[in-house]
């Protein structure tokens, strides 16, 4: 299994808007891409006092899955403008990791 992980940043007061922008468009954009091996995302949320952190897990499985190394290489990221305005900065390259170990699921 692989994850890839991005991360992005904005400031409290455009965190629901830049949340509901990926829900609503980035999610189902991606999803329509249908990429080899995709599973799932997820979007997860971290408050400070100055700013928000968002993190974006993508899971990729099976046969056709990327492998990290080849997939960092190629994997540039594309911002689209209108998150672009919403934000503070993000990661110009995501990251992939390879799963290697997991509890059993409940």
């Amino acid at each position: 299994m692989i994850r890839r992980i991005w991360r992005s940043y904005t400031t409290p007061d455009n965190a629901d808007a830049y949340e509901r922008l990926v829900e609503s468009l980035i999610f189902p954009a991606v999803e329509g891409l249908r990429l080899p091996g995709y599973q799932n995302m997820e979007l997860l949320r971290r408050v400070s006092d100055e700013e928000v952190e968002f993190i974006w897990v993508m899971t990729f499985d099976g046969p056709k899955r990327p492998s990290p190394q080849k997939a960092e290489a190629d994997d540039t990221v594309s911002v689209p403008r209108a998150a672009q305005e919403l934000l503070i900065r993000w990661d110009e390259r995501a990251t992939f990791y390879e799963m290697r170990q997991a509890l059993p699921q409940t």
